[in-house]
């Protein structure tokens, strides 16, 4: 066999040869990717933090008609063991009894904060946000939703660990609760990948986050930036907005253990699962160029790939053996670590699908992306009309 391939090189056309060559190049590429971005979130953050010292926390929680989650779920976190713990909630204009509810809350909790805003206004989840930063009195601010199921005290210690001084940002990871609706394993494994994804790039000096959930951060960044300034209209992000303006390799800290895991209980439908593409398409418009450009970079060499492994296998047939072996080797190396990945974050039965939507995903949001962007642009000419 091996001979009967050096026959067909040394009579490929140069044409043929460029494609080979190509095609090569791309999966080189893609392997160099997956052992340098998610193989990496995989060793640099195994290692368990040796710090025993607590950081001042302050929990800060925006919540709108959210009586039934306040009621069960907040308890348990106002339970927890840490008496520097302060807990910071805002009602954003709840229609329920979500108000009374917290109201009752304070009187049992004096560790607890209450505010809100006493009428529907635009950018009210902002506005929200920037009352309880001003509220808060301890130096890191973790945003906590109110839907998160599992506030254990493992999680709250490895949360407010103090940090070496530098660090600036916590990233830990969140997920929504498993259930049989199909849109259900669409979200956790885009919401998966995402975060993987940004965890990736923040190590290798690429640093933003798509989430800013169980993210905890130095409160005095906020409010030197000025806040949200002219980011305040943006509908689909927010406090990802102002921490991606100053978290760097340098100031951030990942916490992807089983320990730091927040799970929501949440319905998810089609609607839920698309707003969460375009809060990550809108969240990367916003990042620097070089951000922007590698991000490209990545979205280009995943879709060009399985169409260049169509095409040289159209173009030279003959070479199948040598092309079979590069998707087998790619195939496996990204099986592992996104198996691994997917074990260490205690994201169960998503595997097999995974696989499928990491082929299919990049056409669908090529086509997504497109969709969404000239939405975006007919919007902005009405509104100047």
């Amino acid at each position: 066999m091996i001979r009967e391939l050096l026959d067909t090189f040394n009579t490929l056309t140069a044409m043929q040869l460029v494609v080979f060559v190509v095609v090569a190049l791309l999966w080189l590429l893609r392997l160099l990717y997956l052992l340098f971005f998610p193989l990496r979130v995989l060793v640099k953050t195994k290692a368990k933090s040796v710090a025993t010292g607590k950081a001042p926390l302050t929990v800060l929680m925006v919540v709108r008609n959210e009586e039934e989650n306040c009621h069960e779920t907040l308890p348990r976190l106002l339970n927890l063991e840490n008496p520097d713990l302060e807990v910071v909630v805002v009602d954003d204009f709840s229609q329920d009894n979500t108000l009374s509810v917290l109201g009752l809350l304070k009187q049992r909790h004096p560790r607890m904060k209450l505010s809100s805003l006493s009428q529907e206004t635009r950018y009210s989840e902002k506005l929200s946000q920037n009352i309880g930063l001003k509220s808060a009195e301890k130096d890191w601010v973790l945003v906590y939703p109110v839907s998160a199921q599992n506030p254990s005290q493992d999680w709250l210690n490895e949360m407010d660990k103090s940090t070496a001084d530098p660090v600036l940002v916590k990233v830990a990871y969140t997920t929504i609760a498993e259930n049989k609706n199909r849109y259900n394993k669409f979200y956790r494994i885009e919401n998966f990948f995402q975060q993987v994804r940004s965890a990736s790039f923040s190590l290798n000096g690429l640093a933003f986050v798509y989430n800013e959930e169980n993210v905890a951060f130095k409160k005095q960044e906020y409010f030197k930036l000025g806040g949200f300034g002219t980011k305040v209209q943006e509908p689909y992000a927010n406090l990802e907005l102002v921490i991606n303006r100053f978290i760097s390799k340098k100031n951030v800290e990942l916490c992807f253990n089983d320990k730091s895991i927040l799970e929501k209980q949440v319905s998810v439908d089609r609607s839920a699962f698309k707003d969460l593409v375009r809060k990550s398409i809108r969240i990367e418009n916003h990042l620097s160029k070089w951000k922007q450009f590698v991000l490209l970079l990545d979205r280009l060499t995943q879709l060009l790939y399985p169409l260049s492994i169509a095409l040289v296998l159209l173009v030279v047939f003959k070479l199948w053996p040598i092309i079979a072996a590069f998707v087998v080797v790619k195939l496996l190396v990204f099986m592992v670590i996104i198996k691994m990945l997917q074990k260490r974050l205690n994201e169960r039965k998503l595997f097999i699908t995974s696989l499928v939507f990491s082929f299919i995903m990049p056409f669908y949001k090529l086509f997504f992306r497109w969709s969404f962007n000239r939405q975006s642009q007919n919007h902005k000419w009405k509104n100047r009309g």
